[in-house]
């Protein structure tokens, strides 16, 4: 089953963790008539859908924050189109930029903190 978590939040249910965007889940593992889920539904912050069709899987992909969902999304699909391959394509783009893009972040800030400590140190030897 695909859930849309519409929000820019996670969601618990249980042990199961939704984050934002696509998520894929085994059948029956959320209890749709349960009062938190049928609101957070009722209110469109959570969407359901059993049957994932080459449209819906195309959006899901396109908001799918893992390359693990986009594959488990393109294995949902009856029938592969070409149009949810280019959708997966491109998303997997997308998030190998943005991994190489985080990695660059936390590369500069470790260099940044081994600078300052070297010269913590070199302050305090004097």
């Amino acid at each position: 089953m695909l859930v849309m978590n519409n929000q820019k939040c996670t969601v618990h249910i249980g042990s199961m963790l939704l984050l934002p965007g696509s998520n894929v889940v085994p059948d029956g593992t959320i209890d749709r008539k349960h009062p938190i889920i049928k609101a957070l539904e009722k209110q469109g912050k959570l969407s359901f859908m059993e049957k994932i069709t080459p449209s819906v899987a195309e959006i899901a992909i396109s908001k799918a924050n893992t390359q693990k969902v986009v594959d488990e999304i393109e294995g949902c699909v009856k029938k592969t189109s070409a149009g949810v391959k280019k959708a997966a394509v491109a998303r997997k783009k997308e998030l190998d930029e943005f991994d190489v893009q985080w990695d660059e972040v936390k590369q500069k800030e470790m260099n940044e903190k081994m600078e300052a400590k070297k010269q913590n140190d070199s302050a305090s030897n004097k």
